[in-house]
């Protein structure tokens, strides 16, 4: 897909696509393994690392504790802490539950707009009929992360995961936002950075999508139809009119 395309209804997600936690992503499990070490000193902070690393994949690569896990996030970690330590000794359910608390604290503390993406949202809302946020996640920290970047208003209809009982990439989540905002879905796209959720499942339901991909990173699976490939959400602006 290429050029710039007409819409009727745009729907966006949050969380590294208007909402940048990706860039303190990696600091936050640094943080984690030099608590741990301090703890262990017998254990080296690479070692850490490394086990950590272990324990996120085999979490989130699971796609029920995928589900699970993004409706409660400090669970997942908690989960995922637990596992690391288990593998290099015994089980340390309070360093692991510290451990946990203080990776969550510090991604909730460190998340971010991305640069420019209120003049983002601006022109597009200008510009697009009707707009949508679209987020999987529980209710209580996703609406507290809307609020606390002032997004509600450049949106028709925000549908959040933990509310609506279902999330992406579940075609109910898309009937629903499409119906509240009154667009088929040939006239409507998805943008995001998770590819099964924000194009995979938009592109089998019929709509446009755009993927969120800084990293450049080649698709997982083929792709139905076309869609636009993003490195950053504010090129959206170029495509769209």
């Amino acid at each position: 897909m290429t050029g710039t395309v007409a819409v009727r209804a745009l729907c966006l997600d949050l969380d590294d696509t208007i909402l940048d936690g990706r860039s303190c992503l990696e600091q936050g499990w640094q943080l984690v393994a030099d608590h741990w070490v301090s703890e262990r000193p017998e254990l080296t902070h690479e070692r850490a690392l490394a086990e950590l690393e272990q324990a996120r994949r085999w979490y989130w690569e699971d796609e029920v504790r995928e589900r699970r896990g993004r409706l409660d996030l400090y669970g997942a970690r908690l989960e995922i802490v637990s596992r690391a330590l288990e593998r290099v000794g015994p089980p340390a359910p309070s360093l692991a539950a510290a451990l946990a608390r203080e990776l969550t604290d510090y991604r909730e503390a460190a998340v971010r707009l991305v640069p420019g993406v209120r003049e983002l949202l601006g022109r597009l809302r200008a510009g697009v009929p009707r707009m949508a946020l679209v987020t999987n996640g529980a209710a209580a920290p996703q609406r507290a992360k809307i609020e606390r970047f002032g997004l509600a208003c450049y949106f028709d209809h925000i549908q959040v995961e933990g509310e609506f009982g279902a999330g992406k990439p579940d075609t109910r989540v898309y009937a629903h936002v499409l119906e509240r905002l009154g667009a088929s879905a040939q006239e409507s796209m998805m943008v995001g950075d998770n590819f099964a959720c924000d194009v995979l499942g938009p592109l089998v339901f019929g709509m446009r999508a755009a993927w969120v991909n800084p990293s450049g990173k080649t698709s997982p699976v083929a792709a139905p139809r076309p869609y636009l490939m993003l490195r950053c959400v504010l090129e959206l602006a170029d495509h769209l009119v």
